[in-house]
């Protein structure tokens, strides 16, 4: 079974790696690390949160288990 903090330690994982990707691409964009970074941040956070209300509501269902 998943635990919540199994859950976070791959929400973090994985939100790192995002972090990193989503970066690169809005300063191709953007041409501005500012601007890059700062959108990303707030994206990765915003998904982040999500990442980890579905992580938990998947632990909750029974069938494919």
């Amino acid at each position: 079974m998943e635990s919540n903090k199994r859950t976070v330690i791959k929400t973090a994982s994985w939100e790192t790696f995002h972090l990193v990707g989503v970066a690169g691409v809005l300063y191709l964009f953007t041409g501005e690390w500012e601007y890059a970074s700062l959108g990303a941040l707030l994206y990765i956070a915003w998904e982040a949160v999500g990442y980890y209300i579905h992580e938990r509501l998947w632990t909750k269902v029974k069938k494919f288990k």
